[in-house]
């Protein structure tokens, strides 16, 4: 049976181990001798397969070659004969609309092998080099090429060559042109099984759930069964035993088995012929195609409680491997599905949009971006650079820009630890700022915690990033800044309350992006026999959205805002005190401004405000 075959691996591989290469070639046109003394101009690229042709084909409809159907061409070099055909699958536009059909040059030579069933000749060996071909005999491709060239130049058989844009497969591993070959091997049914995997891969939460298409559209996209055999040294043995002469298989009794050492189930076969051991090895995705199931304790000590199991993560290339073989052999063998969802997460590209790779040159090591920043950073960046299941390119400054972060994280928490010394346990009379903070700390948590259930750590860690560092960090440290050093004993203990509660919350959702800096902060200011990593989740209080109140904070902010610029444009300290602070702002907004006339006063260090009619805020020392 014809295989994808690598060359240089010397190794039959799946469909699924292929990729698209695209690169320049050379479209040779080639002078195939009729046996009445005309000519017929075959356009090929693969000039050393002329060994293996067994036939050209033109299509129904081109009048060009009508006359030559049926009859026979001789083929350069080799001079044998072969029958010109029609079949509806020539593309009469390309070349000349006369093509040579090799054993095997691509997979349409295949398809028209079996329709039209013709003879097969083996063109080269495992290796790649030549068979059958007489004086070119082991010769490798390339190298054949050029001499098979060279020959019908000589001859005058080459009329023109024109370069040609074309994709081709390769190996995903070696990166190296698949060949098609005849070869034995060992294969698992799995085309009639193609519905069965779509409608369990509908029963799964696919996360982004676009990404079920990729899976749609390789499982639609399958014309061969699974070529599972491999010519390793090393992987799974394939426990089964054939006769030299009839071919019969023998499975092993027991497993597992090693049939190139152990011995056969039985001396001999019925036939009277002895048998042999395999010794190619498993594709590796036989096995990890069963990793749930073996969870399970699967197949004497099955727990129906552990199947399906609740999450795979895994990328996008594999796809087509582990999530298509996953659901394949895990639903026939027990007729369920393998998850309740597939996270699918991205690429790590390189700089240049490539995907990493240490080939192309374009990697990071992560224990570089841990030496230089830290592990944390790393795992925000991971959360940070991109939605889920998006390729995300890696630049240091992202790293740079998550570990500012964690520098405003330690800060902020030393700056709390500090502020809450002496404090008792008590709330005190919340104010304007301590209720819209823990407004926006419950809104932030609701956010959140939907985000987490939904897999979006971009919106997650987005939603933090913004509510830590601008609200909390920005505003709210320093509103409450002259409270926490003041005598009011009241408004400290209500700034204390809030700070904390703040922090500790934040501190848990933020503790699986920042594993480590979460949890010494957690210890050292919380609980310091509990990790972070096993406290509960935040819960919001349930407070609705209060639009006043975000009107009145936002105000204030403008405000302070607006105090902080003039000060700084008359090269004044934040911290200098106002005599008198002139605030205009609409009519509607003042009963609310001095409703908050005290934390104005507080956070500006303003002595006296004297509020006045405008358009907008404007503030003025």
């Amino acid at each position: 049976h014809p295989v994808l075959w690598c060359t240089h691996c010397r190794s039959a591989i799946a469909k699924a181990e292929s990729e698209e290469q695209e690169r320049e070639t050379v479209l040779n046109y080639v002078v195939f001798k009729t046996t009445q003394g005309g000519e017929l101009l075959v356009a090929t690229t693969r000039p050393e397969m002329l060994n293996a042709c067994v036939g050209v084909f033109v299509h129904p409809s081109d009048e060009r070659h009508r006359g030559l159907v049926g009859k026979k061409v001789k083929v350069p070099i080799f001079n044998r004969d072969v029958p010109v055909m029609e079949d509806a699958d020539v593309d009469k536009e390309f070349g000349t609309g006369a093509v040579m059909i090799c054993t095997f040059g691509d997979r349409q030579d295949v398809v028209w092998a079996y329709r039209h069933k013709l003879p097969v000749i083996e063109a080269m060996d495992g290796a790649g080099r030549l068979k059958n071909a007489g004086k070119y005999d082991g010769l490798k491709a390339e190298e054949a090429r050029r001499e098979i060239l060279a020959e019908l130049q000589a001859q005058g058989l080459l009329k023109k060559q024109e370069k040609l844009a074309q994709v081709v497969k390769v190996h995903d591993r070696c990166k190296k042109t698949i060949e098609l070959l005849s070869s034995t091997q060992w294969f698992i049914k799995l085309l009639d099984s193609k519905e069965m995997v779509l409608k369990k891969s509908a029963e799964m939460r696919w996360i982004p759930e676009h990404m079920r298409q990729l899976l749609v559209d390789w499982t639609e996209g399958l014309e061969w069964d699974w070529c599972i055999s491999r010519q390793r040294y090393f992987g799974v043995p394939i426990p089964f035993w054939y006769c030299e002469k009839c071919g019969t298989v023998y499975p092993a009794k027991e497993l597992p088995a090693e049939p190139s050492k152990d011995k056969p189930p039985v001396a001999k076969c019925k036939c009277g012929g002895a048998l042999v051991g395999e010794t190619s090895v498993c594709d590796g995705w036989v096995d990890s195609s069963i990793t749930p199931l073996i969870v399970a304790g699967w197949p004497d000590k099955f727990d129906s409680r552990l199947y399906p199991s609740d999450m795979r993560p895994q990328g996008t290339d594999i796809i087509r491997t582990w999530a298509f073989y996953t659901i394949f052999r895990c639903s026939v063998l027990t007729g369920g599905k393998p998850f309740r969802e597939m996270l699918i997460n991205g690429m790590v590209c390189g700089s240049d949009g490539k995907k990493m790779s240490k080939s192309l040159g374009n990697y990071v090591e992560a224990k570089d971006v841990i030496a230089k920043a830290s592990v944390d950073a790393l795992r925000q960046w991971v959360a940070l650079s991109g939605g889920t299941g998006k390729d995300n390119i890696f630049y240091w400054k992202d790293i740079n820009y998550a570990q500012s972060f964690l520098t405003k994280l330690w800060n902020a928490s030393r700056f709390v630890e500090k502020a809450a010394e002496g404090y008792d346990g008590g709330e005190g009379r919340k104010r304007v700022t301590d209720r819209w903070m823990e407004a926006r700390l419950d809104e932030t948590i609701r956010g959140v915690t939907k985000s987490m259930d939904n897999c979006d750590f971009y919106g997650a860690i987005t939603s933090l990033y913004n509510f830590f560092w601008h609200d909390f960090c920005d505003f709210y440290l320093e509103d409450v800044k002259y409270r926490v050093y003041g005598t009011d004993a009241d408004s400290k203990r209500a700034a204390q309350a809030t700070l904390k509660r703040v922090l500790r919350e934040t501190v848990r959702m933020l503790a699986p992006f920042a594993c480590y800096t979460c949890e010494e902060i957690h210890r050292d200011m919380f609980d310091s026999k509990k990790s972070v990593h096993v406290s509960e989740w935040p819960v919001a209080s349930g407070a609705q959205k209060d639009e006043a109140l975000d009107k009145v904070a936002a105000s204030l902010h403008e405000i302070v805002g607006q105090v902080r610029r003039a000060k700084a444009a008359k090269s004044m300290a934040l911290n200098a005190d106002v005599e008198k602070l002139v605030i205009q702002a609409p009519d509607a907004l003042i009963p609310m401004l001095s409703d908050v006339e005290e934390d104005i006063k507080g956070i500006t260090k303003s002595r006296a405000l004297e509020f006045k009619s405008g358009e907008v805020i404007c503030a003025s020392l």
